[in-house]
């Protein structure tokens, strides 16, 4: 079974606890010393997770004084890397839930084939689910997958209610990299329908294609999310 490194599973922790509230903008975390006691790890695991949440922009590291809740510091959707949902949202999967609109198993259209790679006449599985924060709608995901990559995944309950880690620890996925654009939209009647709020609103509305290590497309989802999720990049200077 594949298990989360360390570093990931403390960086994970700790950005729900920002996120939640626990620690406030201008608080002061546990120094590495603390920390690695209470995860019973290194300080270098310690410092590995530290340094994502600095790179998210959760933190700032002052040399010599501390780790330190960044004042900019904000609820919404971090696309620095590959990850799952709640994993983008920096919040504990307890926060985040699932209502199930569509799990079936279908031929793919015309976009969703080219995407995947597919006949017209393959099999894959169709995913649509409203996530939601804190039991408030956050976003809509229509995911498609194809059935040899992941069969059944359509009749089983997700773990955690988190595809990635589903195609991970159940059908041996390893995931690498993945393609998306994203663009500002107004919410159709079907999807808001869905999420249970009124169309027309603006949204931001994804295209994804993620790979496996294999570069073999695994997943393509059409997602909407609500503007009280934006997303969060950090972009580095060359």
């Amino acid at each position: 079974m594949h298990r989360q490194p360390m570093y990931r599973v403390i960086n994970e922790d700790l950005a729900a606890q920002i996120q939640g509230g626990v620690f406030s903008s201008g608080d002061q975390l546990p120094n590495e010393h603390d920390l690695a006691k209470q995860y019973g790890v290194s300080r270098m695991t310690v410092r590995q997770a530290l340094n994502l949440l600095e790179e998210d922009g959760l933190v700032a590291r002052r040399h010599g004084i501390g780790t330190f809740v960044s004042e900019k510091s904000r609820r919404g959707r971090r696309l620095n890397r590959l990850r799952s949902f709640s994993e983008e949202l920096g919040s504990a999967p307890d926060n985040i839930t699932s209502d199930v609109v569509r799990a079936e198993l279908v031929y793919p259209p015309k976009d969703v084939a080219e995407a995947l790679e597919l006949a017209s006449d393959d099999s894959v599985s169709r995913l649509t689910r409203v996530r939601r924060v804190n039991k408030e709608p956050a976003a809509l995901q229509d995911a498609w997958i194809p059935y040899s990559v992941a069969p059944g995944i359509v009749r089983e309950p997700l773990i955690d209610n988190s595809l990635y880690r589903t195609l991970a620890e159940r059908h041996g996925v390893a995931l690498r990299w993945a393609d998306q654009s994203m663009t500002a939209s107004l919410l159709g009647k079907e999807e808001a329908r869905s999420l249970g709020i009124e169309p027309g609103g603006a949204v931001l509305h994804g295209l994804r294609t993620t790979y496996s290590t294999e570069n073999r497309p695994v997943e393509y989802t059409r997602g909407w999310t609500l503007p009280e999720f934006p997303l969060l990049l950090r972009i580095e200077a060359e």
